[in-house]
């Protein structure tokens, strides 16, 4: 394989629906090293201009003489999916009421199919968070749920079922996202749980992922003081080295939350955050927007960071790229199989997992409205009245050749009534 530079570190998204020449340039002279796709930036619109699409950014890759780049989306399902035309399967916490880890497997196999289809590699799957914080505002549903061996295993299925098909799994938001009442995109949160809680819980569904097989992890931009207090995760070495790597010791590709989010963008200078992050241990700069800033980055990589930590970054990354460089198939995909799984492991979450509703006791009670509870308890067709024509300035507004105020017909006191009983809603309770 070509040996790879700095920009094999860099992956880089961008606006609308064809690549920026800018970046196909970037990408053909090895500045970027991998392609971030996004809906609400407009990347996804249809089949045929998601390879088309993506066919321009492989063929730059290969102009330069370089190997494919990985390309990747954030397909979890739920309320985070950006490829809306394939299957669209329920959220984690749904999946996770199932119950049934196998439902986590089978769907994100079913989803890694479709997005090989079109020439993605890379899902941004599974969501490790266990969402213990109710007031949680970017997790919620996301995750598979509060209990943090139900979150380990449905992770684990999921990771085993992505990676089987060939689309490298992403267990986030390292080392845990579920305890916080703020959200990293707009705030930098704090984990203030202590050292035991956090083994027990935020990274005990980590640690099976990456026993599951996951090739890749996504930082989180949130502080944690029993493990490093001072930076966020994805600036932290005692994080991302010590634990991450020595620790657990997990071997795959480290790539940051987006750069955008104010829970990083705020604490410094993107050069700061690219050549910190990287000297504490990430792999793989996720710079979403900035095209002045994707294409510096490699530059700022080169001139700042310590060889030795450049070369054990870029060997993880000629790996990863690889295994995960992909081409755009030309053959077509069935996703009737996939939709079919989706409604069915939908049904399936259609559960009570709360507790016990009350017992009803005695006969229950109708409150009647308007003579109708009579009507359909006699079995009576309902009929609706024929429209009367009104009498001339009879229930419209009428003005007086534009004198004097605009005035129904309806008594005073009978819209007071009226409003009263609007206001009370008819309620039977």
């Amino acid at each position: 394989m070509t040996e790879l530079g700095t920009g094999a570190l860099v992956w880089a998204g961008f606006d609308g629906e064809h690549a920026p020449g800018a970046l196909l340039d970037a990408i053909r002279d090895g500045k970027v090293g991998g392609v971030l796709l996004f809906a609400f930036r407009k990347n996804i619109r249809s089949k045929n201009q998601v390879r088309a699409m993506l066919r321009e950014v492989q063929d730059a890759a290969r102009r330069g003489g370089l190997p494919p780049v990985p390309v990747a989306v954030d397909q979890e399902g739920g309320s985070v999916v950006r490829v809306g035309y394939r299957a669209v399967f329920p959220s984690a916490m749904a999946i996770g009421a199932t119950g049934d880890a196998a439902h986590a497997e089978r769907a994100a196999r079913a989803v890694a199919e479709g997005l090989l289809a079109d020439g993605i590699t890379v899902n941004h799957a599974p969501v490790c968070d266990v969402n213990v914080e109710p007031r949680n505002p970017v997790i919620g549903t996301r995750s598979f749920g509060d209990d943090p061996g139900r979150v380990a295993e449905h992770a684990a299925a999921w990771v085993r079922g992505s990676e089987s098909v060939g689309v490298a799994s992403t267990p986030k938001h390292f080392p845990g996202h579920g305890d916080t009442s703020l959200d990293s995109h707009f705030t930098r949160p704090d984990v203030v749980a202590d050292r035991a809680t956090l083994d027990r819980r935020e990274l005990h569904p980590f640690k099976a992922a990456f026993a599951a097989g996951a090739t890749m992890v996504m930082t989180a931009h949130v502080r944690y003081p029993a493990l490093d207090p001072s930076s966020p995760a994805t600036i932290s070495g005692p994080i991302l080295t010590d634990l991450l790597r020595r620790e657990l010791r997990f071997e795959g590709l480290c790539v940051t939350d987006s750069l955008d989010m104010s829970g990083i963008a705020d604490a410094m200078s993107a050069e700061d955050v690219i050549t910190i992050g990287l000297e504490a241990g990430v792999d793989a700069m996720m710079v979403t927007s900035g095209l002045e800033r994707q294409l510096a980055a490699a530059g700022w990589i080169a001139q700042r960071v310590r060889p030795q930590r450049t070369r054990e970054a870029l060997r993880r990354a000629t790996a990863f790229r690889a295994r995960f460089g992909g081409t755009v198939p030309d053959t077509e995909l069935d996703d009737r199989p996939a939709r079919d799984l989706a409604m069915e492991i939908a049904l399936a979450s259609i559960t009570h997992v709360g507790p016990p509703l009350p017992r009803l006791e005695g006969e229950p009670r109708v409150v009647e409205h308007d003579g109708l509870a009579r009507a359909v308890a006699r079995g009576d067709r309902l009929q609706q009245r024929p429209r009367r024509r009104p009498r001339e300035g009879v229930g419209r507004h009428v003005s007086r050749g534009g004198r004097g105020p605009t005035r129904s017909s309806t008594p005073p006191a009978r819209r007071r009534r009226g409003a009263a009983h609007r206001a009370r809603g008819a309620s039977t309770s």
